[in-house]
């Protein structure tokens, strides 16, 4: 499974995006009970970017993902959005990877 991260940049003050299709991730969901008064399940995603397929590319937070590749040079309306990434290319080829969590 592959994804597509729009990377986020500022230009004149307005957010543009870059979009960058990466292939070979995994991609956990996890939905959290609703709580309170809005009664919506809140969603979570956990997505392991193996280095490989990173490239030289970090996400960062606010960028946006979506799970699978697709060619729109904006991020769709169901883009999640970045909340945290961990850079773990270090120690053995074989496990060096980056760690994404995206909500909705």
């Amino acid at each position: 499974m592959g994804c597509t991260i729009y990377e986020k940049t500022i230009r004149n003050r307005s957010p543009t995006y870059i979009r960058r299709a990466i292939g070979a991730v995994y991609w956990e969901e996890k939905l959290e009970r609703a709580d309170g008064a809005d009664r919506s399940p809140h969603g979570e995603v956990f997505i392991s970017i193996p280095a490989l397929s990173a490239g030289s590319y970090v996400p960062k937070t606010d960028d946006r993902i979506v799970g699978e590749i697709i060619t729109d040079e904006q991020p769709p309306n169901t883009a999640l959005t970045i909340t945290a990434v961990s850079d773990l290319r270090f120690g053995s080829g074989a496990v060096r990877h980056i760690e994404v969590t995206a909500k909705c």
